[in-house]
């Protein structure tokens, strides 16, 4: 599980850096859109950063030996919060590439919230 949690924390601020770099350079060529729509992209990157971060910090702690579970979880309820209510107007609105990755990290993120709470019951 930690390997697990190293890969989806890394992928996660990754991908909240790449975003946020995409954004940035999408804004300074077309401009600054309405401020839904910067606020929306800001909490995306939010989003991404901060689960990514807890996923990350909870591998370092289960490999010290220390408290990872809370932190693992918070992330995946981080994660799903984002990705659970961006994804009916993603499929809906959007071509289904953009529909992918949330799929995935709600599915990820339910894996290292059951793996948690199995072990902690254990």
């Amino acid at each position: 599980m930690i390997r697990f949690l190293t890969a989806l924390g890394v992928v996660l601020v990754l991908g909240g850096l790449a975003h946020s770099a995409g954004v940035l350079r999408f804004y300074a060529t077309s401009g600054v859109p309405d401020a839904n729509r910067v606020l929306l992209d800001a909490w995306i990157a939010e989003a991404q950063l901060l689960s990514g971060g807890m996923y990350i910090t909870a591998a370092r702690n289960a490999r010290r030996g220390l408290a990872w579970r809370a932190l693992a979880v918070f992330g995946a309820l981080t994660i799903a919060a984002f990705s659970v209510t961006m994804l009916p107007v993603l499929v809906t609105r959007a071509p289904i590439y953009f529909s992918v990755p949330p799929m995935l990290y709600t599915i990820a993120g339910a894996i290292v919230a059951a793996h948690a709470v199995r072990s902690a019951a254990a």
